[in-house]
């Protein structure tokens, strides 16, 4: 199975931690994010994964490196001139996934702690036969994603759709179908426009519940506390 880790970042909001250091390679209790999501996606089976990395790069660069060493896994640095945000990021590393095939893809943010399973999330999207598969739960967020009874993503917000909809907070963590991003004419984009637009068109973008499994954005430096304390109380249990 193949997946991709946004890792690109400035991590400004790190304020002095992100300062001589990547995001990526923040530690919680010990271990860089990096690796904690490395270790997660190849305990669920991932063989083939692909990183991009702009800020301090080449600290992110020579961290894989080592890492491919010791693992049995197919690493890829996706090194970015400029920030080509999350889309660009995504089609960019596509080119690592040389198979026509279009077999899916899972992408997540070098700054999401989670202890969902991903193999099942994997199978999901296999199994439901979407272009996109979000992961979202359950939360108080400034930018909601809308969903139907039925999971069918339609958009930012409260949704003009008819029907009932749902108001959910995305995770950072999604599988795509390559040719979703392939079909894009730009380099520098989001990838929730990408999702935004293709559900208008009728493309089958759906959400998955993650429900009350682990989840926490390590964006700030009490973030990176909250999580330590996490796992102290038993909360996370990190690879």
């Amino acid at each position: 199975m193949k997946a991709m880790i946004l890792a690109a970042g400035y991590g400004t909001r790190m304020k002095k931690l992100s300062k001589k250091t990547p995001k990526a390679l923040i530690t919680v209790d010990g271990m860089p994010l990096l690796y904690i999501v490395l270790q997660q996606l190849e305990q669920a089976g991932f063989d083939e994964i692909a990183v991009n990395a702009h800020y301090h790069a080449a600290q992110i660069q020579q961290f894989l490196e080592n890492y491919s060493k010791k693992s049995g896994i197919r690493i890829h640095c996706s090194l970015e001139e400029h920030i080509l945000n999350t889309g660009g990021g995504i089609k960019k590393m596509l080119d690592f996934f040389t198979d026509a095939d279009d077999d899916p893809v899972l992408v997540q943010n070098v700054d999401i702690l989670c202890d969902m399973d991903y193999s099942h999330l994997f199978s999901y999207h296999v199994e439901k036969n979407a272009e996109a598969t979000l992961a979202i739960n359950k939360r108080r967020t400034d930018r909601p994603l809308c969903v139907d009874e039925e999971m069918n993503f339609k958009g930012r917000g409260k949704s003009d759709s008819p029907g009932k909809w749902m108001n959910y907070g995305f995770c950072g963590i999604q599988v795509v179908r390559p040719s979703l991003f392939r079909e894009i004419d730009a380099d520098i984009f989001y990838s929730i426009d990408v999702y935004i637009d293709a559900a208008r068109r009728g493309k089958r973008i759906i959400g998955y519940d993650i429900k009350n499994r682990y989840w926490r954005d390590i964006g700030r430096p009490e973030d990176v506390e909250h999580a330590c304390l996490d796992i102290q109380n038993g909360m996370l249990q990190l690879p």
